[in-house]
């Protein structure tokens, strides 16, 4: 009997649950849009402000759109599309409330370095895949410069930290992203480390924010142990001499660091 009991009700819920539900997406549906109950939120923990409120809500609705329009003519996820269109949103969420209110979450894509080649520039981001740039902002990256021929339009399909291995002697760029990565991931690097150059040798050199020097890296390869000599280094030696002695810090060279004084 209380098996009985307990079927009841939970059929009674969940009869009540559909037609509470019905009732509010008829509601929704016959509400009239209001502009000023589209609720715009976006990740700003970047500090990137390649969109703001007034772009996104373009996406939302138009002029056109504010004059009796119901707000179930809304399609959530066309709008969705539209928003995720835009090159410098990472991911979009849109959802309507039961108040009739339409949210907008957006997160925007990270770059971690901007790439100049002798005829563009455009951006990696932190997934490894390339940005091209905003009319909006400029994000304060590494900057990526040198011997490159790096077309955008025949590169930015591809994510460089998934790239195919028959792709990976095509190309610098996921050198490149390795580097600028683990840049990226260490605080001292990230605020120390400015620029990175590709020489005729197509070796990777790094330009400090701090002294005179440049730090030929060479490849990727090894780079904990590369970055390791060079932190000690930079605790040990340069507060003896300056951080003005040395016009090159050499790295290439396996367990050695190799410095080229500079001579007036």
């Amino acid at each position: 009997m209380n098996k009985i009991l307990q079927i009841i009700l939970w059929i009674i819920t969940i009869v009540a649950i559909v037609v509470v539900l019905s009732f509010v997406n008829k509601s929704q549906k016959s509400r009239v849009f209001d502009a000023e109950q589209v609720r715009v939120n976006i990740d700003y923990e970047t500090e990137n402000r390649f969109v703001d409120e007034d772009g996104v809500k373009s996406y939302v609705f138009n002029v056109k759109d504010t004059t009796n329009k119901l707000l179930g003519d809304f399609d959530v996820l066309n709008i969705e599309q539209k928003i995720s269109g835009n090159s410098a949103i990472k991911d979009a969420q849109v959802y309507k409330t039961i108040d009739g209110k339409i949210i907008v979450n957006v997160k925007q894509r990270r770059p971690i370095a901007r790439v100049f080649t002798r005829n563009e520039s455009y951006y990696i981001d932190e997934y490894g895949s390339l940005m091209p740039l905003s009319n909006n902002y400029t994000s304060r990256v590494v900057v990526i410069s040198g011997i490159l021929n790096e077309p955008f339009a025949s590169r930015y399909k591809f994510n460089y930290q998934n790239l195919p291995d028959s792709l990976s002697s095509k190309t610098l760029l996921d050198d490149l992203f390795i580097l600028t990565n683990y840049i990226d991931k260490s605080s001292f690097w990230k605020a120390q480390i400015e620029q990175v150059y590709v020489n005729k040798d197509l070796d990777l050199e790094l330009i400090p924010k701090v002294g005179n020097h440049k730090i030929v890296l060479g490849g990727v390869d090894n780079l904990d142990n590369k970055f390791s000599r060079l932190m000690v280094f930079y605790k040990k030696a340069l507060p003896k001499t300056g951080w003005n002695e040395y016009s090159e810090i050499n790295l290439k060279f396996k367990n050695q660091i190799v410095c080229t004084k500079i001579y007036n």
